[in-house]
């Protein structure tokens, strides 16, 4: 009687290329020296790109939450989006303006017969009149009866410093009526033309915790395009090491002894994954 023996399904009818393939290139590379000074450089570089890739993680990390928080306040402070001028543009043009309203409101100023340092301190608390009129001239845009309101009473202020203006030129100057009021009345259309552009410029500057944020959502933007270059020049280094390490390989006896049971196809896939595996992300 003839008994069969069951083969044993843990006894494999072929060798495994995989596991020869570690083996055979964890050999080469300890008995070349050659081929392992290159590979300690494919590991440097390697390890340098996964170091890169965690700084592109955090730098993508950090760009998401600057995003989030410009849009966020995008939506809070300029959901019509008429906020187009940065924070500093739009202060430095109503520094420009507040500057040039100083030159009539001075001229308004001495109509109040003081001194030069006395006539200095009136233009001061003029302009400071000023930048009040026009912050508020922009908080009330959206109000239509408190934005007239206030256009009134800036115009009234503004009658008033025209009626002072002339006395102040007919009395003192002996200038005519007609033209001490018609040069009154220019110098002050000039500062309520100046007024109310500052109304206008502020109405289109950006508030600055928004353009805080999008100065940091710009410098996160750098910072994320500055990994991804960095990540791009690591892997190109790895890739140029490993390039050395595959023509080292095809020049060795390792490549084409070729085990038996296995096709060459099949023996050069498996050098090349084993070459690769020690070089898998982490």
């Amino acid at each position: 009687m003839t008994v069969t023996v069951p083969a044993d399904p843990t006894i494999p009818d072929r060798p495994d290329p995989e596991n020869l393939a570690v083996i055979g290139v964890a050999g080469w590379f300890r008995d070349d020296r050659a081929a392992a000074e290159e590979h300690d450089e494919a590991m440097r570089a390697d390890t340098h790109r996964h170091e890169m890739q965690r700084h592109l993680e955090t730098a993508g990390r950090a760009l998401a939450h600057a995003s989030a928080r410009v849009s966020a306040l995008t939506d809070k402070l300029n959901l019509d989006g008429r906020r187009m001028l940065a924070f500093w543009l739009g202060g430095g043009i109503i520094a420009a303006l507040v500057i040039l309203d100083a030159i009539p409101l001075n001229w308004a100023a001495q109509a109040f017969g003081l001194n030069a340092a006395d006539s200095w301190v009136v233009t001061l608390i003029l302009l400071v009149a000023s930048v009040g009129a026009m912050a508020g001239l922009e908080a009330t845009r959206h109000d239509p009866r408190r934005y007239a309101a206030l256009v009134a009473i800036t115009l009234t202020a503004y009658a008033g410093l025209v009626a002072l203006r002339t006395s102040f030129l007919v009395t003192v100057a002996g200038e005519s009526a007609a033209a001490a009021f018609l040069q009154a009345i220019v110098l002050s259309a000039i500062s309520a033309g100046l007024v109310f552009l500052g109304s206008a410029v502020m109405a289109r500057m950006r508030p600055f915790r928004l353009s805080r944020a999008l100065a940091a959502a710009r410098r996160a933007r750098r910072a994320f395009e500055a990994s991804e270059a960095a990540l791009r020049q690591a892997e190109e280094r790895l890739h140029r090491h490993l390039g050395v390490l595959r023509r080292q390989l095809i020049r060795q006896p390792l490549y084409s002894m070729v085990p038996p049971g296995v096709t060459h196809a099949d023996w050069v896939t498996a050098l090349e994954h084993a070459l690769h595996a020690q070089f898998a992300e982490r």
